[in-house]
């Protein structure tokens, strides 16, 4: 696929523009990367990987190339940004879940529960 390369794990897309390579973002599969050449290609002329929407269209020609370029990396670096932070939600759910068990044996005490739903407790 024109504008896609694959580089340290990730989906990049990537046109020429005046000579000058323009990276245009990093993506999850190469197909989101194709996509994004292709509104980079339909904004400079060029043939698209695949078809864009009539509707598609008519929104990138209300966008000049910086307007386009400015919108695309926005997009990406909040799509980043929300990746991230659910990351680190879930890295800090996991630790308060393993650190209050850690505290129980530090404190040499526990709990379980027995076969009739009853909790119990032991202590060293």
């Amino acid at each position: 696929m024109r504008g896609v390369y694959f580089k340290n794990m990730k989906w990049q897309a990537a046109i020429k523009v005046d000579k000058k390579q323009i990276h245009l973002g990093t993506v999850g599969t190469q197909e989101e990367a194709a996509r994004l050449y292709d509104r980079a290609a339909f904004m400079c002329g060029r043939e698209p990987n695949f078809e864009l929407s009539e509707e598609e269209k008519k929104e990138l020609q209300n966008y000049t190339w910086k307007d386009f370029l400015d919108m695309t990396r926005d997009t990406i670096t909040s799509k980043k940004q929300r990746k991230v932070g659910l990351i680190r939600r879930n890295k800090t759910d996991s630790l308060v879940g393993q650190s209050d068990g850690d505290t129980e044996m530090i404190n040499g005490g526990g709990s379980s529960h027995s076969e009739d739903g009853d909790a119990e407790t032991s202590a060293s």
